[in-house]
């Protein structure tokens, strides 16, 4: 399959998805019993079930990944790392709908770091019309255990109003971080892969499975980084363009405007 860029996957899955149907748990299991090739902490009924904790608190040890295992001399797998999606989604027992895997969109954003710093989506819609007021769209995102995604923000794009966005956390959680006044906990520990370890804005919350969090202002940089079990979420926004996001990282910058 050619590369395609992530709005051309946004806009395809989302057509897609207008007539997909949920799987059976007997399909779920036949899209490839991932979660046997990784290492796996039993989730008890009970840790399923639990009250969301409290920011900042540890969540029980989940899916277990290995860097090299995503990397096939030298470049990114991404089968393998769409592999570790839906094993995350297994887990979590979010719907693995057929063709799940041939429409995610993955990167490592050139790093050769897929557990530290990386992404996967699937576009659900956006929604593309002549008139500002009418443009929306809807994706899930996807972060592996401790994973980040990469701060950046959006400019104004030709045609089309500045990217404004909020995240509704389906499952685990992340800690959601923008512009204020510096906060973040000890735990959160940025990855050499991404400007030698450090990141601009350092205002961020733990947010979990259920809550809500808008971007602060528009045009502020934002990032992000999943908790130990990993964090799949729902962003809402106005029409999405990759030659409008600008990551603070110049290689990460470079690599995602390129591919």
């Amino acid at each position: 399959m050619g590369k395609i860029n992530r709005r051309s996957a946004m806009l395809a899955a989302g057509a897609a998805l207008a007539g997909a149907v949920v799987g059976t748990a007997t399909e779920s299991e036949a899209a490839g019993g991932l979660l046997g090739r990784f290492r796996f902490g039993q989730r008890s009924n009970q840790q399923a079930n639990q009250t969301p904790p409290e920011s900042g608190q540890p969540t029980p040890a989940a899916l277990r990944f290995n860097n090299e295992d995503f990397y096939t001399d030298g470049k990114f797998n991404e089968d393998k790392a769409k592999d570790a999606i839906i094993a995350l989604c297994q887990y979590f027992k979010y719907p693995v709908f057929p063709d799940l895997k041939e429409r995610l969109w993955v990167s490592d954003y050139g790093t050769g770091k897929f557990t530290e710093l990386g992404l996967a989506c699937i576009g659900i819609v956006n929604h593309d019309k002549d008139k500002l007021g009418q443009t929306f769209m809807m994706q899930d995102l996807f972060l592996l255990p401790g994973q980040m995604l990469p701060e950046h923000w959006h400019i104004k794009g030709s045609g089309i109003a500045v990217k404004n966005e909020g995240w509704f956390i389906r499952y685990g959680k992340s800690f959601i971080v923008g512009i204020g006044e510096d906060n973040l906990p000890p735990e959160i520990k940025i990855p050499e892969c991404h400007m030698g370890g450090t990141v601009e804005v350092k205002h961020g919350k733990w947010v979990n499975a259920g809550e809500y969090v808008q971007l602060a202002k528009i045009e502020t940089k934002h990032w992000q980084m999943a908790g130990p079990e990993g964090c799949i979420l729902t962003e809402v926004a106005n029409l999405h363009t990759n030659s409008a996001v600008r990551h603070n990282d110049p290689g990460i910058n470079d690599h995602f405007l390129n591919n």
